[in-house]
């Protein structure tokens, strides 16, 4: 199935549906020291699924006012909507903040793993899990380079979805390997990957996971070729997820 027909299968609400029913996200992340990092993925997300929770790994007040400040979040100081929730978004920007990982790993429906969630996971990665490392992440996980070879031998190993950063992406499930190409050098500004996450967790909600990772990655990169086209290599990461509906929905 070609990228095009795989965004073209994603879920699409039904005329019956419900509040709720079109996916439940919940984010965990951020930091005194990366406070920008979630809010990247919640504005990412936003527009992908019907409810929307945050969960401050730290509790920072610029970072919990500028979340309030989007109408769409719900801030949960407590972790339970976890077990509510369709997919949870872990990791981006927690820094070394203390977190209990292990209720996350355990109550989480689905799961993807970012930044710096990525190294509190290496010796336990949970099966079934998106992880989403750019190189020098794999490399410090497997201890290996991100080849393809490598990223589908390691999804298969730890029985995950790798969606590997970089030019190209490279996504496996441990049988399929998908490679992306289409992404523009503006795309290397900071929070870029954070828009990425959000989105890939957002899409996970009510799709499988590695369809999550495929489509993500392939609207991403043309929603950065828009602004391109647009601003030249003149945008930045808020730009990139404000773009993310416009350019879904002109593919669909």
């Amino acid at each position: 199935m070609s990228t095009k027909n795989i965004v073209n299968s994603l879920y699409i609400p039904k005329s019956s549906t419900h509040k709720g029913q079109n996916g439940k996200l919940m984010i965990i992340g951020g930091s005194k020291a990366y406070h920008g990092a979630p809010i990247f993925s919640i504005l990412a997300a936003r527009r992908f699924v019907d409810l929307l929770y945050f969960h401050p790994a730290e509790y920072d007040e610029f970072l919990v006012n500028a979340v309030k400040n989007i109408p769409e979040v719900i801030v949960e100081y407590d972790m339970y909507k976890i077990k509510e929730s369709d997919c949870v978004l872990f990791g981006i920007g927690i820094n070394e903040v203390h977190i209990d990982e292990e209720y996350i790993l355990k109550n989480s429906k689905k799961l993807v793993i970012d930044g710096d969630g990525l190294k509190r996971i290496k010796n336990n990665i949970p099966i079934g899990s998106l992880l989403t490392p750019h190189e020098t992440e794999f490399k410090m996980l497997f201890e290996l380079e991100g080849t393809k070879e490598n990223v589908k031998k390691m999804a298969k190993k730890y029985k995950c979805v790798i969606l590997k950063k970089g030019i190209p992406d490279i996504i496996s499930d441990g049988i399929n390997i998908t490679i992306n190409n289409v992404h523009n050098q503006g795309m290397t500004k900071g929070g870029t990957g954070d828009v990425l996450a959000g989105l890939v967790a957002a899409l996970a909600c009510k799709n499988d996971i590695y369809t999550s990772a495929i489509a993500a990655t392939y609207i991403n990169g043309c929603a950065g070729n828009i602004l391109k086209k647009n601003f030249g290599f003149n945008f930045c990461a808020s730009d990139l997820a404000e773009e993310l509906a416009n350019t879904y929905h002109s593919l669909k």
